[in-house]
């Protein structure tokens, strides 16, 4: 049985605590006090009744608010947190970390560089691993509190750390709980390049923009593509790709990278917007341009993207475009509120042995 705390209680961090109860795990599940989701009547329950691929209901060892509880004599910290809490809360955890733990970033988003700067300028000497992940393991929604419908599973994602021998340790250890397989990639800036957000999401809200102000509702996937728009996002892919190259990563394309994930073999992203079984199962169209789709994903995936282009000596106008144009249309400076990835964090984190 492993010692598990899942920080954050909304439908990803109550499915993931959900599923690791009913596999037989101690788990202690965080809710901020500010941002308490689900945790009424998670606490009042008890615990999360999964239904979907994944059923039953998961008994929690401890349903709190305080982090210092949370953290207590736990092995594996799990932050399933939207990316732009992922600093905010490891300053929050540092003082209570304990030695040997291993904290790990659902859709890192590169959040592990960002941990590990704050770790060496807090002067805490804390003898802990930090890890990312590419993605989060499932497709999921709480449909109420309490209650995680689990659409599906993912099959694969890649898991990275401060070096590649950290990596797979980290890997070792959650293996044979973790949901899904994990591949170790070389470094925290491979694992944020192979993340699909940037092109999931916000050059199709760009798209559909009035759509979304209108509050029409459409499927955002097949109905929110033409052929001509997808080309848009093939174009920031093989920016992706080629920024990837000039760092020395061989990055598969968009649509293997959600092949792999779900165990589908579609040829292309326009092919995987439109059959895509799984995301097409509900509409998943953001009610207004400033949802997550823009106001993570443009900060925290195609600006960290950009500025590694820049840092590689690559320049994507397609990336530049999107960052702009958002920016414009929510009065956001999305260049200089997002993650900006220097040549001094390439220097520090991308040779990793």
């Amino acid at each position: 049985m492993k010692k598990i705390a899942v920080i954050g209680c909304g439908h990803g961090g109550q499915a993931l605590a959900g599923h690791f109860a009913i596999l037989g795990h101690s788990v202690n599940l965080y809710a901020h006090p500010r941002h308490l989701g689900g945790y009424e009547a998670v606490h009042r329950n008890g615990g999360v009744q999964c239904q979907g691929v994944v059923q039953g209901f998961g008994k929690l060892n401890l349903v709190t608010t305080h982090i210092e509880e949370a953290l207590k004599n736990i092995d594996y910290i799990f932050i399933a947190l939207p990316v732009p809490a992922h600093e905010a809360i490891f300053i929050n955890m540092l003082p209570f970390l304990e030695s040997n733990q291993i904290v790990i970033n659902l859709s890192g988003h590169f959040s592990g560089i960002f941990q590990y700067d704050i770790l060496k300028r807090s002067g805490w000497e804390k003898d802990i691993l930090i890890a990312d992940i590419t993605s989060f393991p499932y497709a999921c929604r709480a449909e109420n509190p309490s209650f995680a419908n689990i659409l599906a599973i993912k099959n694969k994602m890649g898991i990275s750390s401060l070096n590649y021998s950290h990596g797979q340790e980290i890997k070792t250890a959650i293996q044979d709980f973790f949901p899904c397989e994990l591949v170790t990639m070389s470094s925290f800036i491979e694992t944020g390049l192979y993340d699909p957000c940037g092109i999931s999401h916000p050059p199709s809200v760009l798209f559909n923009a009035g759509r979304i102000g209108n509050k029409e509702e459409y499927y955002f996937y097949k109905d929110g593509v033409s052929i001509e728009t997808a080309r848009f996002l093939e174009k920031i892919d093989e920016d992706r790709i080629n920024i990837g190259k000039n760092l020395g990563f061989n990055l598969p394309p968009y649509y293997q990278v959600m092949n792999d994930y779900y165990g589908l073999s579609h040829k292309s992203i326009y092919d995987f917007f439109k059959n895509s079984p799984i995301h097409n199962k509900n509409k998943l169209n953001p009610k207004s341009l400033n949802d997550r789709y823009i106001s993570e994903d443009v900060p925290f995936s195609l600006v960290p993207w950009y500025s590694l282009g820049q840092s590689a000596g690559y320049e994507s106008s397609a990336m530049r475009n999107i960052i702009d144009i958002t920016s414009i249309l929510n009065q956001v400076d999305y260049l200089s509120a997002g993650r900006i990835i220097t040549k001094d964090h390439l220097k520090a984190y991308k040779i990793c042995g």
